[in-house]
């Protein structure tokens, strides 16, 4: 064993029917440089193609990256009127948005919870919760200059959860925004109102940014008949006194973000975000709704800092500090949590044989401490009827800490049109089995328009806090995936790309938080990605992807305690059932269709057609699992450029355009899917 190394008014009625376009990142070959260098590619003379840093933790081009990967850049989040990072990724291959009563769940190519989500490289997830991800409002999209994507593992590089793929949100700088922007958001039918200001100042030697946003709106309006139940904390409200009448009430989100960099070797950047977003939860059998709100502040501070050590060799340093504490608010109780993550990572980067070899490796250490991690003995909705008189449901609250240690490396070697790589890594934690991450693959470039790549990668997943705290060295959940991804692009105006996966998951385990952990069981999961460009003329780009995969394997199983003896001699007897029901893998088959129209200089419309199959409601007491329709869905947003003043822009989104109702399931029951609205945004720069 390696020794010890440590590490998210409506109104205003443009008729226009068009077709959209969210850009493929199929970019095009370029020059390999040095590591201390901007390794950015040029596609065409004159033109920068978009770039990612999550492929090899250094600036690279998607379309020579070791990866699958994409990249949304800020002029396509304006022009298609995104709000929300879901909104961004439901028009990505491979991603499937399922909503939920408490936000969104994402599916990347048929697993659920499965992403690694990254604010400015710094991971903005629970340990305590694989359900909290900050998809919805809980990150402003306003101060965002990209997003990058990853589909595949991405363990090597980023250890623990980067388990189907990565999404790193990247926020501007005060190079990227040297003044003032700012807008007012009113949307419908949610009363829905909110604004942000961005500020940049660049001074050539240094340069600063800073980003605040707010908004409120009313989410859920679903009247509640459950109203209070926990009582004095002993036994429940009697049934009598437990039902009324009560609405979830107004959500708020509020985030503030910087940037402070001095030349390029020192950064200093932060965020906190805090949101409480109410809704209702309902369990039909019983006639049952109640009220619950999620809240889940979240922050960070990290520092850079680099080194070059000569002209083919560089030092990196990252630290960050931070902070998430998870609050759930159900019926009359809350329940908080506390999460801290310190975070050390020391990358040398070099390149070889003038360029043609590039190799990066780390050493990080990382530590957590988790406070009041909750862990449910019992299957709360059993208890919430007016049968039971006398029994609260049992919740454990635990704290924690543990420690991670880890040793990496990549390379990457070009000969001739082909590139080789090569990625390793360690992970020694104090709680659960060391594990050895590792990537392999090439690509191929014989044509400066076509790449072909083949990458076959490792990754694993962070135990939940349950397995922790009782298995003494659990056995980890892990994936081994194959990626072939062929592209064409042979010109800025056309272009094609074709992605087979198929993925082996080990060891899989879910979690209810009623219920609590499934047996582990295996899956194999098969799927094809397909993504299209065509720009038939200057002011239209079409685009189109398809999605589809199957899965084989075992059902879930949860080894369920349905009741609990208490023996004359007060010893505690637990009684045990086995529940099974299908692995989920969310929507089967995605498919967008999209168009971007520039029908004047100041005019840009933008329409999607986006369609996701079949769905059913599964959860672990569910006596059948019923099967929700597939459903077609068009938005549409429009930007108008200049509007009176220079640098005012007017910004309208529609989503469900048509008001087309369907459902879509929830947690324990069908519920109804987003309805049609309408945002309005006023935005102006200085």
């Amino acid at each position: 064993m390696l020794s010890k190394f440590n590490n998210i008014f409506s109104l205003a009625c443009l008729l226009l029917v068009i077709l959209f376009v969210p850009p493929l990142s199929l970019g095009a070959e370029g020059e390999r440089r040095s590591p201390v260098q901007d390794d950015t590619m040029l596609m065409f003379v004159g033109e920068n193609l978009e770039t990612l840093s999550i492929a090899s933790k250094r600036e690279e081009s998607a379309w020579q990256a070791p990866a699958v990967a994409q990249v949304i850049t800020r002029e396509e989040l304006k022009e298609r009127g995104v709000r929300t990072l879901s909104q961004a990724l439901e028009m990505i291959p491979g991603f499937y948005m399922a909503q939920k009563e408490w936000g969104t769940r994402p599916y990347l190519r048929g697993i659920p919870d499965s992403v690694l989500f990254l604010y400015d490289t710094v991971p903005v997830v629970s340990d305590t919760s694989k359900s909290l991800h900050p998809l919805d409002h809980e990150l402003s999209m306003a101060s965002v200059k990209r997003i990058e994507i990853i589909r595949g593992p991405g363990s090597v590089l980023w250890g623990p959860d980067a388990f189907a793929g990565i999404v790193n949100v990247v926020p501007m700088t005060g190079k990227d925004l040297s003044g003032v922007e700012a807008g007012l958001l009113y949307g419908e039918p949610d009363e829905e109102h909110g604004f942000f200001t961005n500020i940049g100042y660049d001074a050539g030697l240094w340069d600063a940014f800073l980003s605040l946003s707010s908004r409120k709106g009313e989410e859920d309006d679903t009247v509640c008949n459950l109203v209070r139940f926990w009582g004095d904390g002993k036994t429940p409200v009697g049934s009598q006194d437990r039902f009324g009448e009560d609405i979830p009430g107004r959500s708020r989100y509020f985030d503030v973000s910087g940037r402070f960099s001095f030349r390029d070797w020192f950064s200093v950047s932060g965020l906190v975000s805090d949101y409480k977003r109410q809704y209702a939860m309902s369990r039909p059998e019983e006639d049952l709704t109640w009220r619950e709100s999620r809240s889940a502040p979240l922050g960070f501070i990290k520092v850079e800092a680099k080194k070059d050590i000569n002209r083919s060799s560089a030092l990196r340093f990252t630290g960050s500090y931070s902070w998430i504490n998870p609050e759930y608010e159900i019926i009359d109780s809350t329940f908080e949590q506390k999460e801290r993550t310190s975070y050390g990572e020391i990358i040398y980067d070099r390149s070889f044989l003038a360029g043609r070899g590039l190799f990066t490796g780390g050493l990080s250490h990382r530590k957590k401490r988790i406070r009041n991690a909750l862990i449910w003995e019992s299957y709360l909705p059993d208890y919430l009827g007016p049968k039971n008189e006398y029994f609260l449901p049992r919740v454990d609250e635990e704290d924690y800490n543990t420690r991670l240690w880890s040793v990496f490396g990549q390379y990457t070697q070009k000969v001739g049109d082909i590139d080789f790589w090569l990625g390793l890594r360690d992970d020694d934690h104090d709680e659960y089995r060391d594990h050895v991450s590792y990537n392999a693959g090439i690509g191929w470039s014989p044509w400066s328009q076509w790449m072909f790549k083949l990458l076959y990668g490792t990754a694993y997943r962070t135990p939940f806090a349950r397995q922790l705290l009782e298995d003494e060295r659990p056995e980890l959940e892990n994936i081994k995936t194959l990626n072939v991804q062929l592209a064409w692009k042979p010109s800025k105006q056309v272009g094609l790309g074709l992605s087979g996966f198929a993925s082996r998951i080990k060891n899989h385990i879910m979690e209810d938080p009623y219920a609590g952990l499934s047996l582990p069981n295996d899956q194999d999961i098969k799927g094809l990605e397909i993504e299209g460009k065509l720009s038939p003329g200057y002011n239209l780009d079409l685009s189109a992807n398809l999605t589809v995969l199957t899965n084989t394997g075992s059902d879930e199983t949860y080894h369920y305690n349905d009741y609990t003896l208490i023996m004359p001699d007060g010893t505690v007897k637990k009684h045990y059932i086995d529940l099974k029901y299908p692995y989920d893998t969310g929507a089967k088959r995605i498919f967008n269709l999209t168009g971007t129209w520039r029908p004047a200089e100041r005019l840009t419309t933008f329409v999607r057609l986006g369609y996701f199959s079949s769905r059913k409601l599964i959860y672990p007491k569910a006596t059948e699992y019923s099967s929700i329709p597939g459903v077609w869905l068009i938005d549409l947003s429009a930007t108008i450029r200049d509007v009176v003043y220079p640098g005012l822009d007017l910004d309208f989104a529609f989503r469900n355009l048509f008001d087309k109702g369907y459902e879509t399931p929830g947690t324990y029951s069908t519920i109804d899917g987003e309805p049609f609205s309408a945002t309005i945004m006023l935005r102006k720069r200085w």
